[in-house]
């Protein structure tokens, strides 16, 4: 619709055409009739759309046409002019001709130098709509496009429809007045509406699908519909094909779980009995490597994960016999002041057990003018200083004190001092 309204004012614009039509208002020189003449015949042969056109005066008296014939002028496509300045193009109507061509009528002012000068008339043969409707992809055996307009008995299609409406009878422009017909439900109702539950029924009082939508701009609907019965048929039909793909896609599921399960599970078995007996303490059990897929990668990655893992435990063995044999006094300790692991050379020095080591503060076990330097090297210590042959004096089980030297490494980010002591003389200036 926008497209022929542009086409109107696209003739409108034409100057030569409005200015003939001036310099005739105000001379009456037949010349300048003529031109008008030549004007509309030109425009009539170079655009195919185009059925006839006609130019009024300012009066409305007709001037010139060119194609149908004046009595083909009459209603609903006689213009309709309105007085004003008004340059909007104005939709007349559609008729379909006794051989079931639509015609579509657009009226619009002419217009020069702000003053009106007469009108336009241009009927346009709808030959675009034939196309539209005489598409049937997509639509099956049965479904058509139909765009109708209103008629006093109900509504009237504006090109010949798919079926033919009686034995015989070919395919033509059909009135439709059916109560349950989707073409007159949207031309009552002006609202676009969709059917589903086979309550439209069409001009073979046949039940259908369809929906439609309301043109406001011509007043006219266009419905799309198909036969339910087609419809239905479809949709059991991929049904039925549905079911049976479903079946067959559920017996090679089966078939495929089997293979997969022999191919999968069974390395997997394996992989579960190494890993088992390496929580048991073998720490030589090994995954067997002997594919590239997953399975492979997963026991490669196995053995790896269990060839790190000896080897830490390894050096946590061997870190447990040195802390364990060391004369040296060996400890973890915290910030907050407290021992967390002691080796058996703090009790062998010291006599205290180290139940009893790591349930007070260490503090408490230095020598009272030992304490205030001791806070100090510990201030230093949670700042990330390490300590370096620091001398302090250690209360020992019996009552008396012993001058330990400390070296020590802070952790800063743990709070952990791992600090290693050992046992020296009196100072000679202590």
């Amino acid at each position: 619709v926008d497209g022929w309204e542009d086409r109107v004012l696209l003739i409108a614009s034409r100057a030569q055409l409005r200015i003939s039509l001036q310099e005739y208002g105000e001379t009456g020189n037949p010349d300048d009739l003529d031109r008008i003449q030549r004007i509309l015949s030109d425009v009539t042969a170079s655009v195919p759309s185009i059925a006839a056109l006609a130019v009024y005066d300012d009066r409305a008296t007709l001037l010139a046409r060119v194609g149908l014939p004046a009595d083909s002028l009459a209603e609903p496509l006689s213009p309709r002019f309105s007085p004003g300045a008004s340059s909007d193009v104005q939709f007349l109507g559609a008729a379909v001709t006794d051989r079931g061509y639509p015609r579509v009528g657009y009226t619009t002012p002419l217009n020069l130098e702000g003053e009106r000068v007469g009108y336009l008339l241009v009927v346009l043969n709808g030959a675009r709509l034939l196309d539209l409707t005489d598409d049937h992809v997509g639509l099956g055996e049965t479904g058509e496009l139909m765009i109708v307009m209103p008629d006093p008995e109900g509504a009237r299609t504006l090109h010949p429809v798919r079926h033919a409406t009686g034995e015989g009878e070919p395919a033509a422009s059909v009135l439709l007045s059916g109560p349950d017909d989707p073409a007159t439900r949207v031309l009552a109702d002006t609202v676009g509406r969709v059917w589903t539950d086979g309550g439209a029924v069409d001009y073979r009082e046949k039940r259908v699908w369809a929906a439609s939508r309301y043109l406001s701009k011509t007043g006219w609907g266009l419905v799309v519909k198909l036969d339910a019965e087609e419809e239905t048929a479809v949709i059991h039909e991929f049904r039925d094909k549905m079911f049976a793909l479903a079946m067959t896609l559920a017996g090679i599921g089966v078939f495929v779980a089997v293979i997969l399960g022999f191919r999968f599970a069974m390395p997997i078995h394996s992989l579960a009995e190494v890993a088992e007996r390496f929580g048991d303490g073998d720490l030589d059990a090994r995954a067997t490597v002997g594919r590239e897929d997953e399975i492979g990668l997963l026991a490669r990655t196995f053995n790896e994960m269990a060839e790190e893992l000896q080897t830490r435990m390894v050096e946590l063995h061997e870190f447990h016999k040195f802390f364990d044999v060391s004369l040296d006094l060996l400890c973890i300790a915290g910030t907050d002041g407290y021992f967390k692991r002691t080796n058996p050379a703090f009790e062998k020095a010291l006599g205290w057990d180290q139940e009893k080591l790591l349930s007070r503060p260490f503090l408490d076990l230095v020598h009272p003018d030992d304490v205030k330097a001791t806070e100090n090297e510990i201030a230093k210590l949670a700042q990330g200083v390490p300590t370096i042959s620091f001398v302090n004096r250690f209360r020992c089980a019996d009552g008396t004190w012993k001058y330990l030297r400390w070296n020590s490494y802070p952790e800063p980010d743990t709070g952990l001092l791992y600090a290693i002591a050992r046992e020296i003389e009196e100072p000679r200036d202590a």
